[in-house]
């Protein structure tokens, strides 16, 4: 009787405890960024948290390579998890790309009224393909930057265009304005700039300065092209073998810090831009016909990545009318 009370106390204690683990995570943010900083911290308190049962360790700066890369690690369980954008993930998910098609949102105030709602959809259909989202964070705006003034469609035909490795959106965008976009993990985008391979990109302001590429571009197209989001995802199986305690104390510390980090990204956003001017890059206002010629290049756009299931269609259709709702409200 006393071994099978034992027994029973031990497995108890083993469901209540579960196993120690450590997350290995990894990212192409560089070390010393505000990213990093939060998520460090983040893995601080998790540790101190869970009696040093959850530990997490790093590989910043694109040590293990591409989003891709860190993808195909953690299928074969060398990495638990990696901050990744969400293009990379649309293979995985079409509902990652929710928030990233082009001209869906005219401020950041829009991206987080409807964040409450629709956060849940992305969670939801990655957990469905065994993947925990531990955060979402939103990267800003994306800015078309080059070595010259460009304005119209036309202008960016001649032009040697960045499209991310593997993100449809991007690529089928530019192939949709006539451009043959250069497909390359971000890793890549410094040397290819330095190289002339690339001349024009497309990123979030506060990306081009943490990752130097301000330093090979001059001019800026000031007419954000769409919405960044980036998310902190991990293996379901690994983070499973966490007991329930601890999962939800993981969860609980990243979704503060992801908060935290939303508010911060969004000052370091208006920061670059100023910083940006400082440094002699020129921000080149479009006018409202071209203006137009770019919102009609995004409907075909949207057409087209419809036709290839990109995209969760009815879900999209839905964000955009609570977008007109809210619109109206204003």
């Amino acid at each position: 009787m006393k071994q099978l009370i034992a027994l029973a106390l031990s497995l108890c204690l083993f469901s209540t405890v579960g196993h120690a683990a450590t997350l290995k995570i990894a990212t192409l943010a560089p070390d010393g960024t505000n990213w990093m900083k939060q998520m460090r911290q983040a893995a601080r308190d998790i540790k101190k948290e869970t009696s040093g049962r959850v530990k997490i360790k790093y590989f910043p700066g694109g040590v293990q390579g591409s989003d891709k890369s860190v993808l195909r690690k953690m299928r074969i369980r060398q990495l638990q998890g990696g901050a990744v954008s969400a293009g990379a993930l649309a293979h995985v998910s079409k509902v990652t790309q929710l928030y990233s098609l082009p001209f869906t949102f005219q401020n950041i105030d829009e991206v987080r009224a409807v964040r409450e709602e629709f956060d849940q959809y992305i969670i939801d259909d990655l957990a469905s393909h065994g993947y925990e989202v531990l955060g979402l964070t939103e990267g800003g705006f994306a800015y078309l930057m080059g070595n010259k003034a460009l304005t119209s469609v036309n202008d960016f035909q001649s032009q040697k265009v960045w499209s991310p490795e593997g993100d449809i959106i991007t690529q089928t965008t530019l192939t949709t304005a006539g451009i043959e976009p250069i497909s390359l993990p971000i890793s890549d985008v410094y040397t290819s700039l330095q190289t002339g391979l690339i001349n024009t990109i497309g990123a979030n302001l506060s990306a081009t300065i943490a990752l130097q590429w301000h330093t090979k571009l001059t001019h800026t197209t000031d007419f954000p092209l769409l919405f960044l989001m980036g998310m902190l995802v991990v293996d379901q199986k690994s983070f499973g073998k966490l007991s329930q305690d601890d999962q939800a104390t993981v969860r609980r510390i990243m979704k503060a810090a992801y908060l935290a980090m939303d508010q911060q990204n969004a000052k370091d956003e208006a920061g670059a831009r100023q910083a940006l001017q400082k440094n002699g890059i020129k921000f080149v206002t479009l006018s409202d016909a071209e203006k137009a010629n770019w919102q009609e290049l995004a409907a075909s756009t949207l057409k087209g990545l419809a036709s290839k299931n990109a995209y969760p269609v009815e879900l999209y259709q839905k964000l955009q009318a609570r977008l007109i709702e809210l619109r109206a409200g204003q």
